[in-house]
């Protein structure tokens, strides 16, 4: 087919999309963030401002660029994985079009529609562009910047969905593989900048980040100042010749799997169940060592226990003991690798208030990364298998599907925060007055966060229709709670003192850095009389309350529901 239109799957990929109202819900959405963004930045009077022009440009941008890698996920990491979730994939191979065809139609459709939506949010960045300042070839090197790094992105999601087999694998790895790109490659730069063989090779690395571009671009001088070793024009270039580099790779990737496709493996026939001693030593002798053996005849579930918290915990998180086990143990590797680096540098780069922060930060990622996944397809997936009709025919009710659902979930994340024993024991032994109140206080903050954060997964996964979708409002929901809210800081004088502290009481990284110095945050107004780390405690208390409430109304509609 030598036309795009003509091209079948781009004409139902497409249309399907541009027609569907999660789509205009998501660009109202985007639009009204940049505007709310644009209007809190844009100056009061014509003369003075908070910002100057570029300035404004420039936080404005890099919001934007927040934005659209925020959402990329969602539409490329999902092309090719539906098709396998409804058993359609390999039906596309017996038609009339060559695999050509279905790689240019899958292709070009989900770039489209990341394309549609950098040009949705134009507008507003022309609005931008009225406060004076920016000259045309300035404006182009930063679009140009952000289009690259968005296009490599959507490769990115979409190479990783024609490897995996379902939506939610391929967004979960496509946003874990953008973290890294984006945000992550500023790690080494900050950890081992003072070792000098490997000065080179962490700036390289950094590079690669499209924010650390857009630092470049915007002010040279405070770049070469910080880095001296790299110019910034080099920095530009090096991210832009980097996003080309690794945007082929992906390329080529997400070609050679359609082209070739991956040929689904022999299941190992399942060994059956066993009751005996002899089996049962030979297996946890074996590798790898099994806390809880899934091929262990289990007790019948008793009648005055949760069935689905029992279903989900022997099935999903202790049926597969050695993701658990390797999983744990890299968290635990990363946390001590982490704190080994920070203390090198205790004394000449980092005070201890900042060697604790470090590992705050570690541990809250570890929450932001795993709370809002494991329950966002808690529903979606039961409906996809036709499960959840039959869950509607058992005496099970809403209350206990949600309470089973968020218990498991739960304690999946619970098994990751394990690694943060040997960090606070670290933290601990730095101390020389040591305050055993602050651990008690971080532990009930990330806890609480992680409930609020779990839970706002499964409400988001009984409103949506797809594990993928409501992969995203998770991630939504949490990058608005843990970053979004770090805002208040820059907005200055725009809104109150009182605002900026109810606002950050909402943000849980917030009251970890209160609670890990007393000196950061200090200046701030009390709310009702208490500091800002009490009042996150009383309001995610809240936050969880209502959205298990919320969740549990929507499970029951569910339930009800007729046709």
């Amino acid at each position: 087919m030598s036309r795009l239109y003509e091209n079948p799957v781009f004409r139902r990929e497409f249309t399907t999309a541009a027609r569907g109202g999660k789509l205009a819900w998501a660009l109202l959405g985007l639009i009204a963030a940049l505007s709310f963004i644009l209007f809190m930045l844009w100056p009061r009077t014509g003369v003075f401002s908070r910002f100057d022009s570029n300035e404004l440009f420039m936080v404005f941008l890099a919001s934007n660029l927040g934005l659209l890698i925020l959402t990329t996920p969602v539409v490329t990491a999902t092309a090719i994985t539906e098709e396998k979730e409804r058993n359609t994939f390999e039906q596309l191979f017996v038609t009339l079009l060559t695999p050509f065809d279905i790689m240019v139609g899958k292709l070009l459709s989900a770039l489209c529609m990341v394309l549609l939506i950098m040009l949705v949010t134009m507008p507003v960045t022309a609005i931008c562009a009225l406060s004076g300042g920016i000259s045309i070839p300035f404006l182009l090197k930063t679009y140009g910047i952000i289009l690259l790094s968005v296009f490599t992105y959507s490769l990115l999601g979409l190479a990783l969905s024609a490897w995996c087999k379902r939506n939610f694998t391929a967004v979960l790895m496509t946003y874990t593989g953008i973290i890294a790109l984006a945000g992550a490659v500023w790690l080494p730069a900050v950890l081992l900048h003072q070792f000098a063989p490997l000065r080179e090779a962490v700036l390289l690395l950094r590079t690669l980040s499209p924010f650390e571009a857009l630092f470049a671009l915007y002010d040279p001088v405070q770049y070469e100042v910080s880095w001296g070793r790299m110019s910034a024009d080099l920095a530009v270039w090096r991210h832009l010749l980097g996003m080309g580099v690794l945007a082929l790779f992906f390329f080529i990737v997400f070609c050679a799997l359609i082209f070739r496709p991956r040929v689904a493996r022999q299941e190992a026939q399942s060994q059956k169940h066993y009751t005996d001693f002899r089996t049962s030593l030979k297996r946890k002798l074996g590798f790898p060592f099994y806390l809880i053996d899934p091929l262990k005849r289990k007790k019948p579930i008793g009648g005055w226990r949760n069935p689905v918290f029992v279903a989900e915990l022997r099935s999903k998180i202790f049926g597969n003991p050695k993701f658990i086990l390797r999983a744990l143990a890299a968290c635990i590797a990363i946390s001590l690798l982490l704190i080994f680096l920070v203390t090198l540098q205790y004394g000449v780069v980092f005070s201890q208030d900042q060697v604790r922060l470090a590992a705050v930060l570690f541990q809250f990622a570890v929450v932001v990364f795993f709370a809002p996944v494991v329950s966002s397809g808690s529903v979606t997936e039961e409906m996809t298998t036709g499960t959840f009709e039959m869950l509607r025919m058992t005496p099970i009710s809403a209350w206990t599907l949600v309470l089973g659902k968020f218990k498991a979930a739960f304690v999946y994340v619970l098994i990751f925060l394990v690694s943060s024993v040997p960090v606070f024991f670290a933290i601990m032994y730095m101390q020389t007055d040591p305050a055993y109140w602050r651990i008690g206080a971080w532990m009930a903050v990330l806890v609480l966060a992680t409930l609020v954060f779990t839970m706002f997964g499964l409400f988001a996964s009984s409103i949506m229709k797809t594990t993928a979708a409501a992969t995203a409002l998770s991630y939504g929901f949490a990058f608005v709670f843990s970053t979004a809210t770090l805002a208040a800081l820059m907005f200055g004088d725009r809104i109150s003192r009182q605002a900026q502290a109810a606002i950050l009481t909402l943000n849980p990284l917030a009251a970890a850095v209160q609670l890990t110095t007393d000196e950061w945050f200090a200046d701030y107004p009390l709310i009702f009389g208490n500091l800002m780390w009490q009042n996150t405690l009383i309001a995610y208390a809240g936050i969880f309350a209502l959205i298990l409430l919320a969740t549990a109304i929507r499970v029951h509609a569910l339930f009800a529901r007729r046709g």
